[in-house]
């Protein structure tokens, strides 16, 4: 027999995915051609042995349901009566399976009789298996007699305990689910709103003794309910999952971003390197996700007859449509009711017959804007508005953002998706039950939430648009603003927070939070303190709300920082700058009452960070760590050592301190060092003493953006500095290289748009250099060696990188302290970074703010 006939025909069907444009008929055909060839060798290599009714070959799972996909398992069942030995069997199946092992396809098989079916009903995944037993080959009459004795056998008990299961499963996963489930690199299969989820509801059908005996096929019986949307979501979603395979040249059912693009192609959604092809795809695929969505919530309400329909109006009167739907939100969020699926089922019909009046109409705007200021459980309610597509009706502004992805490691979530998780994070805090309570506060202390929530809504709706979404967020809150009619004082209030609505992370990541000067110029942004407290609040939700574990403990801790600074200047209404005095007086009562010393001894240890430049040292370093620096840098100096370096653990990542003698390649040496371990640098800050000593804070993270690194790598990092330091090891090579796999995606033309900013307005001594460039290994090495190599002093690095693109902030000086003025040279300098950054020639933005 032909060892790769089978492999050669599957790889000639494989593009036909592109044209069939219907998974179920695709994944069909590449059954059936797996069944002919199991059906040939099986006849081949059982011819001349003495099988008559003692041996079948079944097609269970994904293959039994006739859905392979390219690279699926192919799941057989050897069925035999007991009669034939097992050399027999043994000899068979290995040839059988060496078969399709010589084609590229991994097989599951198990070998049973009857009898010994009953033995694996209580795993779960061979029960679901087995409800997609298909005949292939062999003796028919034993397959007849499995369908009867044991696939009719199966004890009731089972099968209810089983269903009820599933019931149960698909209610607190779905319905029942707090965290946003259209996820940015979904898993086809196994995620929620995946296959396996529309599987559940299938195999508990199979088991309906009412179902239709067909074999195979997963919509081959009728399912509760209006079942075309949901055929039609399968059917994307097989096709979804065959293009992945193809692409991948293996099984693999996680959509990741780096092969977003390359599907949208095959799927005949446009090149693969124009952002609007991923758009299209995604948005697609999050919709095909929604409607799966939606009909499992009405399924669950019909199998379990839970909240039965009360809408006691038919909505089809036109007078009377908008206020009935609105209100029926309305009530429940005034009576705390969960609506029915059912009824949510009838609103979603008819919103169709909305037109744009509903979202001008004043009774209805009056009751959406009383659904805000009644604040008790707002995110749930706009939750469900969105699902039944009412609130986009009601803001189509917002309703743009429905299955909009962002494609980014960084953002998890659809802007709509992301956007409703934050209104849900909003009704933790209204319920006084928000897991910090340091936010919960000033929260309790908040006004205005009804804007909050509002301005909540459509504070990433400008991200539809290219540019400043920011910006073009704030157009739409004025033009909503006026729509709800609001006050003058609210309608600035929502265009402030809409505006501004990342501002505090951009401080807080990108600039020296400790600078006076900073914290002046940013309090002067606001009216009142209560503004301030909505934003403070408003970055932290939405930051919480971007993904899992991006809100660190780092991250709140100088968030807060940056609030409390700016309160008490608002407070206060003085001059920051005024504060080194109480700085100096806190740091020697420390060092007096908490350390012990003398006054003397603290008076020399405040000398010396009153002497350290930037002046900004004692503000980013507590009286604790100004001692310990004063303790380590004295003993470095007196061990007579290149450097001393120490480590120390924080919540959210690693700290490093590094003392040693001015030399700007530190810098250098470190960054480097740090890419080729495949670590990532969150912060750096370079200070110097005033005998020209230097202290260089770096925090570091893992891979995975935590600060649990390894004892191993620390001391790696350690002699590798050393090494450096000595001339042993070529930095420029090292920072070019990762010992660790990884691999950087393909970005689309237009999906991140380069940057390079330089800001003279924000200090008197320094000029604040952005960078927002694609990531690449060794990107901050080559920024720094860049900078140097123009005889800059970097003074302060904010790192701020996300897995596809990079936006880093470089405070720098001339070698005589200044600010950079020299438009020229700052020209000359953006084009040095865009070729380093490896951005094509005379791309990317330069702004300069003077």
């Amino acid at each position: 027999m032909m060892k790769s006939e089978l492999k050669a025909k599957l790889q000639r069907t494989f593009p036909k995915a592109k044209t069939v444009s219907s998974g179920r008929l695709f994944t069909r055909q590449l059954s059936n051609l797996v069944d002919d060839s199991i059906r040939s060798v099986f006849l081949e290599v059982s011819e001349g042995i003495q099988i008559k009714d003692h041996l079948c070959l079944i097609a269970v799972g994904g293959y039994g349901r006739r859905e392979l996909a390219p690279y699926s398992d192919i799941d057989l069942l050897y069925l035999h009566d007991g009669k034939l030995s097992d050399k027999i069997l043994s000899d068979i199946i290995s040839k059988m399976n060496t078969f399709l092992y010589n084609n590229d396809k991994e097989v599951g098989h198990s070998c049973r009789t009857i009898k010994e079916s009953f033995l694996y009903l209580n795993q779960i995944e061979t029960y679901h298996a087995v409800l997609d037993a298909r005949y292939l080959v062999g003796s028919e009459t034993l397959f007849h007699k499995f369908k009867i004795d044991f696939l009719g056998k199966i004890p009731e008990k089972t099968i209810k305990e089983y269903n009820e299961w599933k019931l149960s499963y698909l209610r607190e996963r779905i319905i029942n689910s707090y965290n946003p489930i259209l996820l940015s690199e979904p898993n086809i299969k196994n995620d929620p709103l995946g296959l396996r989820d529309i599987q559940h509801m299938y195999w508990i059908e199979k088991t309906n003794p009412l179902a239709d005996s067909a074999d195979g096929g997963i919509f081959d019986f009728y399912l509760i309910g209006d079942s075309l949307t949901l055929l039609s979501a399968y059917d994307f979603l097989l096709l979804t999952r065959s293009a992945l395979h193809i692409i991948s040249g293996r099984k693999n059912d996680r959509l990741d971003l780096g092969l977003q693009a390359e599907v949208a192609e095959f799927l005949g959604f446009g090149p693969k390197n124009e952002i609007k092809t991923l758009e299209r795809f995604m948005s697609q695929f999050y919709k095909a996700q929604k409607d799966v969505y939606f009909y499992i919530g009405t399924y669950l309400d019909e199998k379990t007859n839970l909240n039965k329909k009360r809408i006691h109006k038919e909505l089809s009167n036109p007078d009377t449509l908008y206020d009935d739907i609105i209100q029926f939100f309305a009530e429940s969020q005034q009576n705390e009711e969960e609506p029915s699926r059912i009824d949510l089922n009838e609103i979603r019909f008819a919103s169709h017959f909305l037109d744009d009046d509903f979202k001008n109409q004043k009774s209805v705007l009056d009751s959406f804007l009383g659904m805000l200021r009644h604040k008790k459980r707002i995110g749930h309610t706009l939750t469900l508005m969105h699902e039944c597509n009412v609130l986009g009706k009601l803001i189509p502004e917002f309703g743009a953002c429905t299955n909009f992805p962002l494609f980014s490691y960084h953002h998890q979530y659809t802007v709509d998706e992301h956007t409703l998780l934050i209104l849900r994070e909003l009704d933790v805090l209204i319920a006084d039950l928000w897991e910090d309570t340091q936010v919960q506060e000033v929260f309790n202390i908040c006004e205005k939430i009804e804007i909050l929530a509002l301005a909540i809504l459509i504070h990433d709706a400008g991200k539809v648009k290219e540019g400043d979404h920011c910006q073009y967020g704030a157009e739409l809150a004025l033009i909503i603003a006026e729509r709800f009619r609001l006050s003058e004082e609210d309608t600035e209030l929502l265009r402030f927070l809409v505006a501004e609505h990342i501002i505090m992370s951009e401080l807080s990541s990108k600039r020296d939070i400790y600078d006076p000067n900073l914290i002046s110029s940013f309090a002067k942004q606001f009216s009142n303190q209560n503004t301030l407290r909505l934003l403070y609040v408003m970055t932290i939700i939405d930051t919480k709300s971007v993904g899992q574990s991006v809100l660190t403990n780092w991250k709140k801790e100088i968030l807060h920082f940056l609030f409390t600074s700016t309160l008490t200047h608002l407070q206060n209404k003085s001059n920051l700058t005024d504060n080194q005095e109480r700085i100096e007086t806190t740091l020697e009562t420390y060092l007096i009452e908490k350390e012990g010393l003398t006054a003397e001894q603290a008076e020399q240890i405040v000398s010396f960070g009153m002497q350290i430049r930037p002046t900004s040292y004692l503000n980013y370093n507590t009286p604790r760590r100004v001692f310990q620096h004063f303790v380590y840098l004295q003993e470095w100096i007196q061990s007579g050592s290149r450097f001393r370096l120490i480590s120390e653990r924080e919540p959210a990542f690693l700290t490093l301190s590094i003392f040693a003698n001015a030399d700007k390649r530190m810098l250098l040496y470190l960054s480097g060092i740090i890419s080729s371990l495949g670590l990532n640098l969150v912060g750096l800050r370079l200070f110097r003493t005033e005998n020209e000593h230097l202290i260089l804070q770096a925090q570091i993270t893992d891979e995975f953006g935590s600060g649990e690194i390894a004892e191993p790598q620390i001391s790696e990092i350690e002699s590798t500095l050393g090494s450096c330091i000595e001339g042993n090891v070529n930095i420029e090579d090292l920072a070019s290289t990762t010992n660790i796999w990884k691999t950087l995606p393909q970005i689309p033309d237009g999906m991140v748009e380069e940057l390079v900013k330089f800001a003279n307005d924000l200090s008197e001594t320094y000029s604040v250099l952005e960078v927002r460039v694609p990531d690449s290994i060794g990107l901050v090495y080559r920024i720094l060696k860049t900078l140097i190599d123009f005889e800059l002093e970097v003074i302060f690095v904010r790192i701020s990188t996300s897995a596809d693109f990079a936006y880093d902030s470089f405070h720098i000086q001339t070698k005589t302290g200044n600010k950079i003025e020299d438009t020229g040279l700052l020209l000359a300098i953006k084009e040095k970074i865009l070729s380093v950054a490896r951005v094509k020639e005379n791309q990317g933005i330069m702004e300069i703010n003077f």
